[in-house]
């Protein structure tokens, strides 16, 4: 059963507010505010860029309705206390009711769900768990109730797109916005909802399409062709990949390391192929795997392997106490890529369920 938002355990913040004036400027103008959120992934510029552009990602094909709900389930599924409480929050100032919010989070087959809702519902949890992986029949079963191939596509990246924001503010332990969640539910905030939810829907953007053939791009691309979501992880994947936090070894390894758990043939296949291009056997590459160890990691980073298989499958409270220890052996701008590596690799591997 999933918890409901009081049933959350949540940590004080692991890593701290770091000022980054020009990055700050940038937001300042496209948000009128510096989220506190992004402050704490400051000092990485592919890890800030992708938890300030993502959020706000404006579906071409799904409607604003069925992008809501996803929200808040995965954010839900995930447990993590800040998204949950942002995205509440944020329902009730665009017009949705609490009946439906509860009907949501309880599963429970109110007259404010119809079939399509439920239908949408169930999928967007059962990729979020993933545990096991949700099978192609699950991509049928929307196409039965009326989504077309781009929206069943959209709506995989916004729940993958969900699972990174809620594993990097989960991981990271972002404070709640307690503000905005109890002005949601205040008198002050009832009467402003219509220009709030004006300004919600302004914040929302959208990339360019690829063109061309795309088949000299990653599979987590590919399976996104002829959407704005394809540009948008292709940004995300190609920062984490030129980041020289990490080496790239160690990044390759993370990658596989969630594929194979998630037991995704064609992601352990890419990343057997990148680990290959490293100068990797396929030997070696299998007995890492198999030991979560490899004799080209340094220690730090052989720490950071190991812990990447945490990152699959958890419960918010054992797994930021792993994260704060693991702050006490590593440097903070290490653990915040590797944060946002792992959480990248969960992404996607679950983008994985599109593939024919």
């Amino acid at each position: 059963m999933s918890l409901l938002i009081h049933e959350i355990v949540w940590s004080p913040p692991i890593l701290p507010r770091v000022r980054v004036p020009e990055w700050e400027a940038e937001v300042q103008d496209k948000l009128g505010r510096v989220p506190d959120s992004l402050t704490r992934v400051s000092r990485s510029p592919w890890i800030r860029q992708t938890v300030f552009k993502w959020p706000r990602y404006k579906t071409r094909y799904l409607a604003r309705r069925y992008r809501d709900i996803c929200d808040i389930v995965s954010a839900q599924e995930n447990a993590c206390r800040y998204c949950y409480g942002y995205v509440k929050a944020q329902m009730r100032f665009l017009g949705y009711s609490e009946r439906m919010i509860r009907s949501i989070e309880e599963d429970v087959l109110g007259a404010e769900l119809d079939d399509k809702d439920r239908v949408l519902v169930q999928f967007c949890r059962n990729l979020s768990r993933s545990r096991p992986r949700p099978p192609k029949d699950d991509l049928q079963k929307l196409k039965a109730v009326g989504f077309t191939h781009l929206e069943v596509a959209e709506l995989v990246f916004l729940t993958i797109n969900n699972c990174f924001m809620n594993r990097v503010s989960t991981f990271i332990s972002v404070p709640p916005m307690d503000y905005m969640e109890k002005l949601s539910v205040s008198f002050k905030g009832k009467l402003l909802r219509p220009l709030i939810a004006r300004k919600i829907r302004k914040l929302l953007w959208q990339d360019d399409i690829l063109e061309g053939d795309l088949s000299d791009y990653p599979v987590f691309v590919r399976v996104l062709a002829g959407l704005p979501a394809a540009k948008s992880f292709h940004d995300a994947f190609q920062g984490a990949i030129e980041s020289r936090v990490l080496s790239r070894e160690l990044k390759v390894l993370m990658f596989a390391v969630v594929a194979r758990t998630l037991r995704c043939p064609y992601c352990e296949t890419e990343t057997l192929q990148m680990a290959l291009n490293l100068g990797f056997t396929e030997q070696e590459f299998d007995e890492s795997l198999h030991a979560l160890r490899s004799d080209r990691l340094n220690e730090k980073e052989q720490r950071l392997l190991t812990w990447t298989r945490e990152t699959i499958h958890f419960q918010t409270g054992p797994v930021q106490e792993s994260v704060k220890n693991l702050a006490k052996e590593i440097d903070e701008v290490m653990l915040l890529e590797a944060i946002g590596v792992a959480s990248l690799a969960n992404a996607a591997v679950r983008l994985a369920v599109l593939i024919k």
